[in-house]
């Protein structure tokens, strides 16, 4: 058996294998939210800047240009759907999607911007889907020690207040680079302060629950069990079975063909 930096090495190539079979047009939109985020950046800096010389007082990332737009994206786009726990969407749709994810994957990004949009907007809304978020360490820096378990640990307090779809989408739309660590606590609790009706005292008090670092270990019992080692995994069950399991990005079109089978 493959050792775990064996499997991470092999998670990695098979994250850049994916972004090298991406069409031309998901490539270029990738390219450009890396831009967006960068200008993002840039801006909050300047921000900052501004504020320590004329001293009048914090602005955080909040008020950026990158948290406003990834505001613009995921409010519309969730506002209305039930939310229970990890679950989004109506608890009796008849299909069970299960997203097996890394918050600082880029892979995942891709998905969550891209296809998964669309199953929200077209399926989970519709009462048909229900999406299930579950968490595999595949991109998570193992050199910021502890980045995978508190980035899941935060997206579950969040949904001990039903918001945790919320929180996981305003991450995906403010990923930082894989390359260099910044899963900070300011980065989580500033996602935090983006999150609609969300007690941040609440939130903050949860993220030290040791029940809600034990769904975490229990997410990657799951998936080692089923022989995942890549992000995104995804399962789809419904009343006709279980549809065979999807890894990576693939089009809206393949994955709600495979929706349909098993409806």
């Amino acid at each position: 058996m493959a050792s775990r930096a064996e499997q991470k090495a092999a998670a990695r190539a098979a994250r850049e294998a994916a972004h090298r079979e991406m069409s031309a047009a998901q490539a270029r939109r990738t390219r450009l939210m890396w831009l967006g985020g960068l200008v993002a950046a840039a801006v909050v800096a300047i921000v900052i800047i501004v504020v320590a010389i004329g001293g009048n007082g914090g602005t955080s990332a909040v008020a950026s240009t990158g948290a406003k737009a990834a505001e613009k994206a995921v409010y519309p786009l969730l506002e209305g759907i039930p939310e229970n726990g990890n679950v989004l969407g109506n608890p009796k749709a008849p299909v069970t999607l299960t997203e097996f994810g890394d918050l600082v994957c880029p892979v995942c990004q891709d998905f969550a911007l891209t296809s998964e949009q669309q199953i929200i907007t077209n399926d989970v809304r519709a009462g048909a889907v229900k999406i299930v978020y579950r968490g595999l360490e595949t991109a998570s820096s193992t050199a910021n020690a502890g980045e995978y378990v508190a980035s899941q640990v935060a997206a579950r307090a969040a949904g001990l207040q039903n918001r945790e779809w919320y929180y996981i989408l305003l991450w995906y739309h403010e990923q930082g680079s894989e390359q260099n660590p910044y899963v900070t606590d300011s980065y989580m609790q500033g996602l935090a302060q983006q999150v609609p009706g969300l007690s941040l005292s609440s939130w903050e008090s949860a993220r030290s629950s040791q029940a809600l670092a034990n769904d975490v270990t229990a997410d990657t019992q799951a998936a080692n069990a089923a022989g995942f080692i890549y992000t995104p995994s995804i399962t789809i069950t419904g009343p006709k079975g279980s549809a065979p399991t999807i890894i990576g990005v693939h089009p809206y079109s393949a994955i709600q063909a495979e929706i349909q089978k098993v409806s």
